[in-house]
This record gives structure tokens, sequence and C-alpha cells, in this order.
């Protein structure tokens, strides 16, 4: 019986988390059941993160019933190189060629070090075509798949974090008509994301909720761990100007360190709208979507509407998704900015999408390898099978042949025999009449 089931997994650097999707009657997107693991610790000191993330994982899926299952996962952007190129219109058969010799300038690295893939946008008659090409060394990536692969899984293959978030802002806000940007705080990294008619363009800063923490740890001595506790319970954005502080003098520390984080964080955002507008040719966003764990910090809407003078909301994914009654919905209706990849992925995984870069790892390209040599394989076993059937019906009709000599060598040798005997008896008589 096949299974109909549409499984996304997000691997970020603090958090992982899995869904089971299903399709729809008319063609749509049912989320099923979700299921969500922290991770604690600072993300930059691996010492126990590759352990964690095993044990999370693992947890996700004995919890979702998914073991032995076929899945994609979305990695975040920490890892993954992220380019966007103009190129002049390119002819069918020279794409490859001329695409892995852009990789090559633009990929820090050896390219026989990473992973990499990339995906035409724009028409077929525009003069220059938009290249997305995005790269993670090797060795990162198949860390993350063993992850997967250790966790019971059978592994597709990974998506990036950006794309899958592009795919899901475009579902679920199709509607919206003026210039659009996302942000999306992950923990390491913060993506921004435009969306403008048909054009997009990403950029990635690697400034996240980490860095928030950190500062919470460095200005109160205390470790990342109970930082972050703190920025979590206690957290939230100084609102500045006329506002009182919060009468917990600590919790108003706190409150301060998050907006100067966040302040900065601004100044990245202010810095990509104008270089999307001077160098892409993009116009300014009208209106702006938060998504990501640190999004969830009170006051951050405010934060930023003040800062960028623009509408600011969270971003819901699942704005177009039907959610399943119960749990999960709670969890969605709590901590919805947070599932973004989820649903990108199964889209994805559903159908085209406008946005769609798979990176294999190592143990999937083996097996894509595999299965292009299969007709190949199939043919050669054919034709070893026929030689075989060939020879062996060859040796048959000899042993045939051989068995009827043997069988008239012995007939004969048989008649030779009686003749020997009679000879002899005509020796014997003639002895007798001699003698």
């Amino acid at each position: 019986m096949a299974d109909d089931r549409i499984i996304s997994l997000n691997i970020g650097s603090q958090q992982i988390a899995g869904a089971v999707f299903s399709k729809t009657p008319g063609g749509g997107l049912r989320l099923d059941t979700l299921e969500r693991r922290d991770l604690t610790g600072d993300p930059a000191e691996e010492a126990d993160g590759a352990a964690q993330g095993a044990a999370a994982l693992k947890e996700i899926v004995a919890a979702l019933k998914i073991k032995g299952a076929k899945t994609n996962y979305v990695v975040s952007s920490f890892p993954v190189l992220l380019k966007f190129a103009s190129l002049p219109a390119l002819d069918g058969s020279q794409v490859d060629q001329i695409v892995e010799f852009e990789a090559q300038q633009q990929v820090p690295y050896p390219i026989n070090e990473v992973v990499w893939g990339y995906q035409l946008m724009g028409d077929e008659d525009d003069i220059e075509v938009e290249v997305a090409l995005a790269a993670v060394k090797s060795d990162e990536l198949s860390e993350i798949d063993d992850l997967v692969l250790g966790a019971g899984l059978r592994s597709r293959g990974a998506e990036i974090g950006p794309a899958a978030l592009y795919n899901a802002l475009r579902f679920n806000y199709a509607d919206i008509e003026e210039p659009t940007l996302l942000v999306d705080i992950g923990s390491r990294t913060t993506d921004m994301i435009f969306m403008e008619g048909k054009k997009l363009f990403i950029r990635t800063v690697k400034i996240g909720g980490a860095d928030i923490t950190r500062a919470i740890s460095k200005e109160f001595g205390t470790d990342f761990v109970s930082a972050d506790r703190r920025k979590v319970n206690d957290g939230f954005v100084a609102l500045g100007g006329p506002y009182a502080d919060h009468e917990d003098p600590e919790i108003a520390g706190i409150s301060k360190v998050v907006r100067n984080s966040l302040t900065r964080l601004h100044s990245e955002i202010m810095r990509t709208i104008n270089f999307y507008r001077s160098q892409q040719g993009g116009s300014a966003p009208a209106f702006v979507l938060l998504s990501g764990a640190t999004s969830g910090l009170p006051f951050i809407r405010e934060f930023f509407a003040e800062k960028l003078n623009l509408p600011v909301d969270h971003f819901n994914p699942f704005r177009n998704v039907t959610v399943a009654k119960g749990a999960t919905a709670e969890l969605v209706g709590a901590n919805a900015h947070q599932f973004g990849e989820l649903v990108g992925s199964a889209l994805a995984q559903l159908g085209e999408v406008p946005l769609r870069i798979d990176l294999l790892p190592e143990s999937v390209q083996k097996i894509r390898d595999l299965e292009k040599r299969k007709p190949a394989l199939i043919l050669a076993v054919a034709a070893l099978a026929a030689l075989l059937g060939g020879l062996g019906f060859y040796f048959q009709k000899g042993a045939e042949i051989a068995n009827e000599k043997a069988a008239s060598v012995e007939s004969i040798a048989s008649d030779l025999a009686k003749h020997n005997t009679a000879i002899e008896g005509f020796k014997d008589d003639i002895a007798f009449v001699d003698s």
C-alpha cells in the first residue's frame, strides 16, 4: 500500500521540527500532525549539539510514527551559500556547463568539496536569465544527512530554508500585490526574502537569536543556557522613548539588551533594502512579515514598525493550509511563525513550486546514480543470462552427441568382442587339428 503522507523536517541549530501533511480532495494541503523539540546550549559550541539533535530527531520520528519513511529535510541558511547571478540567455545544452563555471566563481571552496544546485528564473524570451545558486560543504551536509539516517528515515536530500520560506510565502500571500519583505530571524542567521511580482531576492546575514542570548550572557555574567532561559521567559523589546522601564531592574536590563541587538539587525535590513532597490532594480517594501522563534518576542512588531515606518505582522504559513484539530492546532495557533519551512517543504513535495533547489548528499547521490544505471544493468544481466543459456544448450547438445557416440562405440565393442570369441574358438579348433 502506497504511503500518501507528506513528511517535512526542519533541522535548525536550536530547534528541530517535523510534520505530517496530506493532500486535500481539492488539491490543497492539510497539516495532520506537528512535533517540535528545542535544543539547549550555544549553537556555536558543537560539542554536544550533534548528540542533542540526534536524540531530538529520534523523538520526533517516534512521535510522528514515520520510522522507515522517505523524506526531504530543510537545512537552515547558516551552512548554505545562496547567490543570485544574471547570465545571458542560455542554450539548453550549455546550461549545466555555464552554471558550473559560475558556481566555481561564486563558491569560496573547491567545487569538488561542495554540493551545489541551481534554478533558472525568469521567462524564456528574456535577454538575461537569473540564476539562483546554492552550495554547501559536502562534509557538513553529510553530517546532517547522517542525523536523518540515524533516526531511522530514508533520505531524499536537502532543501534550503530560504527557498522553503519563499514557497510558503507565495502560497499563503498570493493576494498581496505590493512588494513584501519576509524577515526570518533564525538562531544564527537572518534571511531577508523580497517578493515583488515574479521578482525574488534573498540575502542572509549572520545575526540571529543566539546573538541576543550571548549579549544577555555577557551583560549579566551568566552562561548561555541560563541567558537563553531568561530571554524566553522574561525577554521583550524595550520600547524606548517615553515608555517606562519594567519595574524589575534586571528584566528592564534584558529588554534593553534585546533592543540594542535588534537595532543592529535593523541596520542590516535597511542596508539590504537599499541594495535591493539600487542594484536589483526592486522597489521598497510596502509590508513586512516576521518569522522564526525570535520574532515571538513581545513588542518586536512594534519595534520594527517604528524603525522601518511600515506595517509589520507575523508570518502565518498556515493561512491557506487546513490544520487538524487538537494539540496540533494549539501548537500552530501559538507558534505558527516558526513553521514556515515545514509548509514550504510540503508544498515542494506536493507539486511545482516557484523555487526549488535540491542539495543531494553522498548517500542520495549514490542511490540516484544506481537508479540511472539500472536499465543498463538489467540489459547486461539479460545478455549474460542469454549467453549462459546458449552455452548451456551447446554443452547439453554436446553431451547428447557424446552419449550417442559412446553408445555406438559400446555396441561396436560388443560386436567385436563376440567376433573375437569366435576367432579364439577357431584358433583352438586349428590347434587341435594340427596336433
